[in-house]
């Protein structure tokens, strides 16, 4: 296995710490996992169901979650193919998934054996008595019926059932992934966004062949395993959703933690990256969901996140298939994030086990894209195989992103004429169809916004006032106007904001914590009103597991799985570590819970940014500087984010965009807001273009767009919600 018991140990007795286990539980718990890895028979098997096709109404991103997990448990676990059994659409029956379970998972597991199930569909509530009040949440299978006065019964499989199959399973190892939601809030949000739960005009209850296995599960004797650790897309009573992008759709949930989980080390904790997963969720859907943990016993959380991939490499996907010749490749990109995905170019991969080998991107069809062999492999002739994992070597953007802003179906067709003509004066701002991928929607404002529980859309009476909102209609903080403007009014006078969430979107282009080689990490504290550290970010490619295991121990004080709070009115401090053999320059970004755009590196006394110094190597640096008050934390609640964008060449263009473009921000000395953001996110992407000059040319492209090589910048994201 070519792992020592003693790393073994110290990998998986961080993971167990950050959920809570004592540390005398560390070894013995360590030993369990450890001894079961090293057993050549222990097997690794999931069953993947996804419905799409309700009758009388459908998700459409379900199917593609099964093969975001099939194809990361494949190629990033390790798991076989046929190891894995997938249920879609007609095959998910009731009685076909619960039957799979018994045979697929129950029957062949051993101790030891990995077990992971994933559901991605709607979920209900059914009552198990003749009183409403007693509700359980269910999984609506393929075969639902529309419960009736005379005939409440429907095929639902209760989550009660689930756990009880997942406690007959003879391994602790076990996981259940439940990408669905079960209150449904009365209106499905419209156009690109979609939400898990079955509307139902009545309340049903289950069949009697599901409460028959229920009480035969009851009377089991042998249930004696803890029942694993189920991950679920929201809290009890949230809305589970799912979104399109360009040429695809899938859950929020899904896709972020499939994503998070191909870059994830085994030196990353659980607590790290679900509280990164829940994140991306919040950030990009606006609503209040917020993914959950759930485990019965300590003996739970370690499987799938440490012990199934201790062996494997980080990657951002993987060939899939090779074709006629060698000289093109299939490509799956489950491990880019989806606004790089959805805008690299003609981007270039190395595969990660072929060395000399690259692969340029030609074109892509929603999570699968053809590429050429730039190179062919020169160490012993080596050929690429279908399942060889790929990693990002130079991210090509375009120059001209846009900003995407859907027109809501609610407006009237005149408004939508009205805002279609003013957004096309509004430049690198296009307007689309309410039913089209978007990073924003824009329509009138519902009179019971204020009011209303976040993401939820509840129609009312409306006032005349047009707004911005997130994809899943939330209300963008002060883009709703007054009463009474025209549409062209308000186009009008949201253009400094749209500039300012255009220039969010670049900065958010040059992350790549997942793919960045550059040594280099960062670290959030409180100054005020508790001095502590709160997090800590680094590119898991760039700096060895053992730093990552340490900065882990510093940065998980809070001990929450979930998103990372700050307190509104808190004293902030990041903290940057050079641990390179050449100097590095930054820069740090802030985007406040308010959507302005603020820079970190103003020395708090004048508008005009000093000449930049770089972190030497071994050397560490505060931001703002040692002895300083520290960043207070906006008072407005919501999320926020800070990008730290570390360089081997400086930001010359970045400081000459900043120039008087910058005023004090109230109460908070060494912060500037940006008064130009878009000019300087530009300038920002044209040096990290200028600093990746020679590794592109090394590589062999020659392009016209941005191109920016992993090799030579890091950006680090930081996402919290202010409470």
């Amino acid at each position: 296995m070519g792992l020592k018991r003693r790393e073994f140990l110290q990998q998986a007795g961080w993971v167990l710490a950050a959920l809570g286990i004592s540390e005398a539980g560390w070894e013995r718990l360590g030993d369990r996992y450890y001894q079961a890895l090293a057993q050549p028979t222990a097997r690794k098997l999931a069953l993947l169901v996804g419905v799409d096709k309700y009758p009388g109404s459908a998700l459409h991103g379900c199917v593609t979650d099964v093969e975001l997990q099939r194809e990361l448990l494949e190629y990033r676990f390790g798991f076989g193919p046929s190891d894995i059994l997938t249920l879609t659409d007609s095959q998910a029956t009731r009685e076909n998934i619960e039957t799979a379970f018994v045979s697929h998972l129950t029957q062949q597991a051993k101790p030891g054996d990995v077990v992971v199930f994933h559901f991605s569909g709607c979920g209900s509530r059914v009552s198990l008595s003749e009183s409403p009040t007693v509700m359980q949440n269910s999984l609506v299978p393929v075969d639902d019926v529309v419960p009736a006065l005379g005939n409440r019964a429907v095929n639902d499989m209760l989550e009660e059932t689930l756990l009880l199959l997942m406690r007959s399973l003879p391994t602790e190892s076990a996981i259940a992934i439940l990408d669905t939601s079960y209150s449904y809030p009365g209106v499905n949000p419209t156009g690109n966004f979609r939400i898990r739960s079955r509307p139902r005009p009545i309340v049903a209850s289950p069949s009697m062949g599901e409460l028959d296995l229920l009480d035969r599960l009851k009377l089991v004797n042998n249930l004696t395993s803890s029942g694993g650790t189920t991950l679920t897309a929201a809290a009890p009573g949230q809305l589970s959703a799912e979104i399109q992008w360009n040429g695809f759709t899938a859950g929020l949930f899904t896709y972020a933690l499939t994503q998070t989980l191909w870059w994830t080390t085994p030196a990353s904790s659980l607590q790290v990256s679900f509280s990164r997963v829940a994140a991306q969720v919040e950030q990009r859907s606006g609503l209040t969901q917020e993914p959950q943990i759930r485990h019965d016993d300590v003996k739970a959380p370690a499987g799938m996140f440490t012990t199934a991939m201790l062996n494997s490499p980080t990657a951002d996907g993987a060939v899939s298939a090779v074709e006629e010749g060698s000289k093109t490749v299939q490509l799956w990109l489950a491990g880019l994030p989806p606004e790089i995905l959805e805008s690299c170019g003609a981007s270039v991969f190395s595969p990660v086990s072929s060395e000399g080998a690259r692969l340029l991107m030609l074109r892509r069809n929603g999570l699968s894209a053809k590429a050429q062999v730039l190179e062919a492999p020169i160490s012993n002739q080596v050929q690429l195989t279908a399942g060889e994992l790929v990693r990002e070597e130079i991210r090509v953007l375009p120059r001209n992103i846009s900003l995407t802003v859907a027109l809501d179906s609610g407006l009237e067709r005149i408004e939508r004429v009205d805002a279609t003509s003013a957004f096309a004066t509004v430049p690198q701002v296009s307007a689309v169809a309410g039913d089209q991928p978007a990073d924003y929607r824009f329509g009138r404002v519902p009179e019971t916004t204020v009011a209303q529980t976040p993401g939820v859309y509840e129609p009312g009476l409306y006032q005349g006032r047009y707004g911005l909102f997130s994809v899943g209609e939330t209300l963008v903080p002060h883009t709703e106007g007054d009463g009474g403007e025209a549409v062209k009014v308000a186009v009008q006078r949201l253009t400094p904001q749209l500039k300012t969430l255009l220039a969010i979107k670049l900065l958010r282009l040059t992350a790549n914590e997942g793919s960045s080689r550059l040594k280099v990490r960062a670290m959030l504290s409180t100054l005020a009103p508790q001095a502590i550290t709160v997090a800590g970010r680094s590119p898991v490619r760039g700096v060895s597991d053992d730093r990552v295991s340490s900065l882990r121990a510093e940065s998980e004080k809070s001990g929450s799985s979930g998103i990372l709070s700050v307190n509104a009115g808190s004293r902030l401090q990041y903290r940057l570590y050079n641990e390179g053999d050449r100097p590095i320059y930054f820069m740090v970004f802030g985007s406040d819970s308010s959507r302005r755009l603020l820079v970190l590196n103003s020395d708090g006394e004048t508008n005009v940014p000093r000449p930049m110094q770089p972190i030497a190597p071994g050397a560490n640096l505060s931001v703002p500087q040692a002895g300083a008050i520290g960043w207070e934390v906006s008072r407005a609640i919501g999320l926020s984010e800070t990008f730290i964008i570390f360089s081997e060449k400086p930001f010359d263009r970045t400081l000459s965009a900043l120039q008087g473009g910058m005023q004090q921000a109230r109460d908070a000395l060494p912060i500037r807001v940006l008064l130009n953001p878009l000019n300087v996110a530009r300038a920002v992407l044209e040096d990290l273009h200028a600093a990746s000059v020679t590794g592109v040319e090394k590589v062999g492209i020659s392009t016209d767009d941005i191109a920016l090589d992993v090799n030579v910048w890091a950006t680090l994201s930081f996402v919290y919600r202010v409470v």
